[in-house]
């Protein structure tokens, strides 16, 4: 169908002994999610590139990284930094050439590091030449790419007003119909309106993504992060007639349910998350790619799901190895609205993560463990309030937090080294699609007479807040003020600003530092592998209702471990259930502060402290239950 495709060529296995096996490499491994653009610029002109990737390569070596998930590098306008694909064959000219990318995978692979690339499939740029076909065909033009998108006609009232085909709001906010006014169509867009959505339920789209993804994997690439991968499949009014017995079927898209008066657009997640066929495409895809490869699916479940429902994409389903889901990220959301803000509880957060760690476990599958990533702020300030004063302890608490829970560890860049949300809101932050439609419709609303300056200053604070520039800032690799901490060279000025720490936070420094954040990451990797109940281990809840303290244990192989994690401002004694004969031995703690009384009943942690202890001569841990065999 593409005729700019490379040539088509036989699929094969890279490692044709594991074919029809089920490698779970990824279930022991340390993702670490690289921003390109922010990572390391080498050619000066601002925004970072492969070559800074593989510049950096040991860097991930030594801090114990054998994962490393690259965002978007495709040919790209760039609309939404890359997820705005042009061309799936093409490397994007700000990164660098083919040759660049093909000296990281080799370089990455050299060092025992594997590579796994960020794909958005759901949409692509309207630049991308299926678009272009797409609105030539519904003028005439080739037949073959006239319904690779979803086009809808418009709909007019008594009054002859038009109006989209639905009342869908996009993610972006807005309508998430465009129209073209040439072809009198619109077309659907569940993101910006630069990102139109592929038509999922045509065969021939499905084929020619399936080409995209054996292209890669043949070059040797280990896997996909699968952007937005649940809402490819979206709700007609013939999936709602089908399930109305005695109902005509009626061709096109249902409204969704009013849930803000007085506009025209409404949530519409119901209508394009995990839709009717979307299980049905995702088995597809594994049986036509990665059934044949031994490479990972991570699969982005964008706007929503509990457990019970993320649970039917993965283990004994066959369609994804991982999915990454955001509950635990949502609860500073009202009605999953990103822009208005609360606080939340530690029972709450313990809640979330416990459900989703005894579902996942329950239904045969493997969790993920992360706190940040590009579209989300720094966790420093947002898991332990109002805490960016004690940084350094706060960072080795949560970074003692997501190593100890059962699951695949993602980290997102500058996750090792600290850093922190900017902590005054600032214009030249705003370089995200997704903010900037937020923040004009702010100004558009004021202008309208629709808010106060309160208002004004509360998306201020939601943006330095939530923003996801935030943790877009560039990588600061030294203390030099002329090289914006060693992220470009001094004559070129990077796409957003350092951080205004970024002396402080650099990673040269953390580096020779035994007590730094960045060491501190190093060491929990270590430990994490040299005991494997820290891996493989069923999680079990300790003291659930504890305002400040979470606490859980991790059972494997005869061996029972206790984490106690104080996510408070204040000094806390835990007090350690006891049984006769029992022994408690410290494995790490996050501090000096940190005391196990000499009898091993209390547990003394300062704020932001944590401990890792573990069951020592206790043989039946497996048949007698956590009660009887607590470490400490």
């Amino acid at each position: 169908m593409d005729t700019r495709r490379p040539g088509n060529r036989p699929i094969h296995l890279r490692t044709a002994s594991l074919a029809g096996q089920k490698s779970t490499w990824w279930k022991d491994a340390v993702v670490y999610q690289i921003f390109v653009s922010s990572f390391k610029d080498t050619n000066g002109d601002g925004y970072g590139d492969l070559k800074g990737v593989t510049n950096k390569l040991d860097y991930m070596v030594d801090l114990g990284i054998n994962i490393i998930w690259l965002s978007p590098i495709f040919d790209s306008p760039m609309y939404d930094m890359g997820y705005d694909i042009a061309d799936y064959y093409k490397i994007n000219p700000v990164f660098g050439e083919m040759e660049d990318f093909d000296n990281l995978l080799a370089q990455a692979h050299q060092r025992g590091i594997r590579v796994i690339l960020d794909i958005a499939l759901n949409h692509t740029s309207i630049e991308h030449a299926w678009f272009k076909n797409s609105v030539a065909a519904n003028k005439g033009g080739d037949e073959r790419f006239k319904n690779f998108y979803i086009w809808g006609d418009p709909i007019f009232d008594e009054d002859e007003n038009q109006r989209p085909p639905s009342n869908w709001q996009s993610v972006f906010e807005g309508c998430m119909w465009e129209w073209v006014p040439e072809i009198h169509k619109y077309y659907l867009h569940v993101f910006g309106r630069a990102q139109p959505d592929l038509n999922w339920d045509n065969p021939d789209v499905r084929d020619e993504l399936w080409n995209v993804l054996r292209y890669w994997l043949d070059k040797g690439v280990d896997g996909f992060r699968l952007d937005a991968i649940n809402c490819m499949s979206k709700v007609r009014n013939e999936d709602l007639s089908a399930k109305r017995l005695g109902q005509p079927t009626v061709s096109g898209w249902p409204d969704a349910p009013i849930s803000t008066e007085g506009r025209f657009e409404q949530k519409a997640n119901e209508m394009f998350a995990n839709g009717p066929r979307v299980h049905e495409f995702l088995k597809e895809m594994h049986q036509q790619v990665f059934s044949r490869y031994v490479a990972l699916s991570l699969g982005e479940m964008s706007c929503g799901i509990t457990p019970e429902v993320g649970r039917d994409f993965i283990g004994k389903q066959q369609q994804l190895d991982l999915i990454l889901h955001f509950e635990h990220v949502e609860l500073d959301c009202v009605n999953g609205d990103k822009w208005v803000l609360r606080d939340f509880k530690l029972p709450e957060l313990k809640a979330a993560v416990s459900k989703w760690q005894t579902c996942m476990a329950e239904a045969g599958g493997w969790d993920t463990i992360w706190m940040e990533n590009h579209d989300q702020p720094r966790g420093i300030g947002r898991f332990c309030k109002g805490a960016e004063r004690s940084r350094q302890a706060v960072a080795k608490l949560l970074a003692m937090w997501v190593f100890t829970l059962q699951g695949t560890v993602i980290m997102f860049q500058g996750q090792e080294l600290g850093m922190t949300n900017p902590e005054e809101f600032s214009e030249e932050m705003i370089q995200d699609v997704e903010t900037r439609i937020y923040w004009n419709a702010v100004h558009a609303d004021l202008a309208q007479g629709g808010g106060t300056t309160h208002k004004l200053e509360m998306a201020k604070k939601a943006i330095t807040s939530k923003g996801r520039d935030a943790s877009r800032i560039p990588i600061p690799w030294n203390s030099s003020h002329e090289t914006s901490g060693g992220f470009t060279n001094k004559h070129a000025k990077p796409w957003l600003p350092p951080h205004p720490n970024f002396s402080v936070l650099c990673a040269e420094a953390q580096r020779r530092d035994p007590a730094s954040v960045w060491t501190f990451y190093r060491d929990m990797i270590r430990l994490r592998r040299q005991h494997p109940g820290l891996i493989y281990g069923a999680y079990q809840i300790v003291d659930e209702h504890h305002p400040s303290v979470f606490a859980y244990t991790r059972t494997h192989d005869g061996k029972v471990y206790l984490i106690v994690l104080n996510f408070g401002k204040d000094s806390v004694e835990w007090k350690v259930p006891q049984t006769q004969g029992m022994k408690w031995v410290p494995v790490k703690f996050t501090s000096d502060r940190v005391h196990l009384d000499q009898k091993r009943t209390t547990l003394k942690l300062g704020p932001y402290d944590g401990a890792i202890c573990k069951q020592e001569n206790c043989e039946t841990a497996d048949s007698v239950g956590w009660m009887k065999c607590v470490v400490l």
